[in-house]
């Protein structure tokens, strides 16, 4: 399928995000339906590039990871977005804050763990 055309369509009110449809040469068409990010980064403007590195993710699933890793290109700033927005849907999930993890870590214990650090001045010595 040789890409001739796309289209980025903006979702309504019932339907938020964009849906972004690639129209090949002999009438094919792919599309690609992204709802809106909690955080709202998803734009007309970066819809696109999203769109194109979900396809290119979607044309290596089951690929092994030595077969992904042949590539020597850097990602993109497309690539890089998603795996942030990825990376922090992940941790939402996961209750990935660090107060969190070291109430967890030190659980059950009698005095909670602190999320601020206290000192006090040193004396003067005298007394």
């Amino acid at each position: 399928m040789q890409i001739i055309e796309t289209e980025v369509i903006e979702g309504n009110a019932s339907t938020e995000g964009f849906l972004v449809e690639f129209r090949g040469d002999g009438g094919e068409k792919v599309s690609v339906h992204m709802a809106q990010t909690d955080n709202g980064n998803l734009t007309r403007h970066n819809a696109l590039q999203k769109a194109q590195v979900l396809l290119l993710q979607a044309s290596r699933f089951g690929m092994t990871d030595a077969e992904d890793e042949d590539s020597d290109e850097e990602p993109s700033e497309a690539v890089e977005s998603l795996r942030q927005e990825q990376q922090e849907k992940s941790d939402a999930q996961h209750g990935g804050s660090a107060l969190q993890e070291g109430l967890e870590d030190t659980f059950p214990a009698s005095d909670p763990v602190s999320a601020s650090h206290t000192s006090t001045a040193a004396g003067d010595g005298k007394h």
